[in-house]
């Protein structure tokens, strides 16, 4: 009999987390996070990561486990995810995958193109080189990537060269080969929060407003401090956690806090709107939440 996993998915702001210990604390559940930033210990309270005091005595797992100089995939991600399944099974507790990085989930659930591995001299050798001149090449010599990525994407822009490298095949040739799963042959429920964009609105500015006063602009510190004296990349990952490149802004004294805050809405209302478009196309719900 195939063991049963929730997948709790929705935009950002939508309420995954808090419906997850709701339900999780009668299926003695072991809450996994599917949210790329959260993977981060960086900036737990920008990225909305579930306090403890919030968690219900339910065991969660991969919120931040990762310094901010690391990379995660979706490959990675479903390797970490897998791991955490198993242990929740083994310990006969439920599996509750939480978040809204669609990516992931459909990784998890449905599986991911085959992918080469890239030898270290390569990936040592592509990632010595600048962004702009990986651009040109990948124009020059793999023009349907160039085309997919933006120039200003370093992590994609190295992986798409890592590929051509070391097999002389653009990186779209991989991701067009038949999905395989990585791991287990588990059934999975999914249960989609889709809140009206006004409701969500609301929420990312009432829950922008409770981080400032948590403290976010401490962590907000710390980071630009190590990007600043080289320990952590400007263009890393967790970079892009919304919010942070507006709040960061405010320290150099380079934009209003007020400009910050509001600009940080604009920017998670507009991810949120693409979040709904993709989890809506490409994840079949059997679960809907309004």
């Amino acid at each position: 009999m195939a063991q049963k996993i929730t997948v709790i998915m929705g935009p950002t702001a939508s309420g995954k987390s808090a419906l997850a210990v709701a339900r999780g604390a009668h299926d003695n559940a072991h809450i996994i996070n599917a949210d790329a930033m959260q993977c981060y210990d960086a900036l737990p309270i920008l990225t909305a990561q579930p306090p403890l005091h919030e968690q219900a005595g339910l065991s969660h797992a991969l919120y931040g486990v990762l310094k901010p100089d690391k990379s995660v995939t979706a490959a990675s991600w479903v390797d970490m995810a897998a791991s955490e399944i198993r242990t929740a099974f083994d310990a006969g507790k439920t599996p509750y995958i939480v978040g809204g990085t669609g990516l992931y989930l459909k990784a998890l659930m449905e599986g991911l193109s085959p992918m080469p591995d890239i030898p270290a001299d390569i990936r040592d050798a592509v990632r010595a080189r600048t962004r702009e001149d990986i651009y040109a090449d990948l124009q020059s010599r793999d023009p349907v990537m160039a085309q997919r990525l933006k120039a200003g994407d370093t992590q994609r822009l190295m992986r798409a060269m890592e590929v051509l490298e070391a097999t002389g095949e653009s990186l779209s040739v991989w991701q067009n080969m038949p999905p395989k799963k990585l791991h287990g042959e588990w059934t999975y429920h999914v249960v989609a929060i889709n809140p009206d964009k006004e409701i969500l609105e609301r929420n990312i500015r009432t829950r922008l407003g409770n981080m400032m006063k948590a403290g976010v602009m401490d962590e907000v510190k710390t980071l630009s401090d190590k990007i600043d004296t080289g320990v952590v990349a400007p263009d890393a990952l967790i970079v892009m956690a919304h919010g942070f490149r507006n709040l960061r802004k405010t320290l150099n004294g380079d934009m209003s806090m007020d400009d910050a805050m509001e600009a940080t809405v604009i920017e998670t209302r507009q991810y949120t709107k693409r979040q709904r478009t993709w989890l809506r196309h490409q994840i079949k719900a059997d679960e809907m939440i309004a």
